[in-house]
């Protein structure tokens, strides 16, 4: 089956869609000033005009920038943005956009989560293996990582909580290439003394690690009422709604909330807003509640690494956890095909079957949506299978999508588009569509601006 290009624009009038755009910018010349944006897009006939109110209610009416209106093959589309001073833009938020148009006057709310000023290098203890240990003198070493916005940071050791000097050595600090500064410390331990039990602390301006055999290894075997601490990836589909990554910290089997301290930090120590949902009551009669931070959805693509740590009375030291962007060794764009509903179907009069196809994609996160003439049909109206290996050898992906239609609705010549979300596509999302009279599927990519959004900040 072949597939053609178009890029002819929609005729049916109808209203557009707001998307919010942020601003992430740190450097000197920004960091005094608060931004947002909203962007319309879709709407036909052009003509949509932008206002901005807000928490209060109140109308901002100076330092606004309208851009130029412009006509893609997905309808008109035009953007607007905002900027103030950094406090008050900060003690004003959230800001409502307002885009006036014949067709609807949709309002979203805008708000900037911003950045702050690293406080504190973080850093990562490595303990050896039982391997390590293997050589004629029966010892190993410790490793400590100090990675933090200046130069070499004085690393100090403890052993059982006094200082320890000896066997350690300290390397000079060197660029990771981010701006950052990353140091490492070594420690000499014996076979003896880690098989003993004994707690190693790293400690650098303020900030320390420990590691032994029973925190490393766990000497007693948990069973399922220990407190667990997990975090989750945000998925593609919420940060292409969203505009932002949410780092998600899960943690579980607290007998009480009470003393309980989640907090997300950067690589370079900046510690994140974390937002602390209410507490779920779990069927063994203990607590969950998850941390919750955003971050921009460029930052979080360009891989950098999060760390999660969580404090309560119940645990003898805090339990951090990590997370980062997998690096997808071959990733790569999902193929569409799109299928009217076979004849057979057709004439037994029963409901019709559009299919949609999409293979040969990785990473397998991916979202499918459905449109009839361009509006949005509802989840339960279709079925999507989760993304299946192609093969055992074959690091790709497929996936399909059965969207039902009456067969009277399909025979009225009504357009039905499969939209299809994945990161590695050019423009973040492709569609496809097909009718009646065309017999064949026509591509049609989204507009540059909802790829933009998807994937970096205003």
């Amino acid at each position: 089956m072949t597939s053609q290009y178009a890029s002819i624009p929609p005729t049916t009038p109808r209203g557009p869609t707001l998307f919010p755009l942020l601003s992430c910018s740190s450097s000197s010349s920004s960091s005094s000033l608060y931004a947002v944006g909203c962007v319309a897009v879709g709407h036909v006939p052009a003509g949509v005009t932008f206002s901005w109110t807000d928490v209060t209610n109140a109308t901002v009416a100076t330092t606004i920038v309208n851009f130029p209106e412009a006509r893609g093959p997905g309808g008109n589309w035009a953007a607007s943005r905002l900027e103030l001073p950094l406090q008050e833009g900060k003690g004003r938020q959230p800001f409502y956009c307002h885009a006036a148009h014949p067709r609807g006057n949709p309002v979203l709310a805008v708000s900037n989560p911003g950045s702050s000023q690293p406080t504190a290098p973080v850093l990562s203890i490595h303990p050896p293996s039982r391997e390590d240990f293997e050589g004629p003198y029966r010892n190993s070493s410790l490793l400590c990582r100090v990675r933090g916005p200046r130069g070499l940071t004085p690393v100090t050791w403890l052993k059982n909580g006094a200082p320890v000097t000896a066997g350690t050595v300290t390397a000079g600090s060197r660029t990771d290439g981010t701006g950052a500064y990353v140091t490492d410390s070594w420690l000499s331990v014996t076979e003896a003394e880690w098989d003993a039990g004994t707690v190693y602390t790293c400690q650098a301006d303020g900030e320390m690690r420990n590691s032994s055999k029973s925190l490393e290894c766990g000497l007693d075997k948990p069973d399922s009422s220990d407190i667990a601490v997990r975090v989750l990836p945000p998925s593609f589909v919420d940060i292409f709604n969203e505009k932002v990554a949410k780092l998600t910290c899960k943690v579980s089997n607290l007998p009480t909330v009470e003393g309980l301290v989640i907090s997300w930090l950067k690589e370079d120590g900046q510690k994140l807003e974390t937002k602390t949902m209410p507490r779920v009551l779990q069927a063994n009669s203990l607590y969950g509640v998850e941390g919750v931070a955003s971050v921009c959805a460029d930052e979080w693509n360009k891989e950098e690494v999060y760390t999660c740590k969580v404090s309560h009375p119940e645990l003898l030291f805090p339990v951090e956890e990590k997370l980062q962007k997998a690096t997808e060794r071959d990733a790569k764009p999902p193929a569409l095909y799109v299928f009217p509903p076979p004849p057979e179907q057709l004439n037994a009069h029963e409901t019709a079957t559009v299919t949609c196809l999409a293979k040969g994609f990785n990473p397998p996160d991916l979202f499918i949506r459905w449109l009839r003439n361009g509006e949005p049909l509802p989840a339960s109206s279709y079925v999507t299978m989760p993304p299946v290996a192609e093969s055992q050898l074959a690091r790709s992906y497929f996936t399909y999508s059965a969207l039902s239609v009456a067969t009277e609705d399909w025979g009225a010549g009504n357009v039905f588009t499969c939209l299809v979300g994945h990161e590695r596509l050019p423009l973040q999302v492709a569609q496809k569509s097909v009718d009646k009279s065309s017999g064949k599927p026509t591509s049609v990519n989204v507009s540059l601006v909802l790829s933009d959004t998807a994937s970096s900040c205003y």
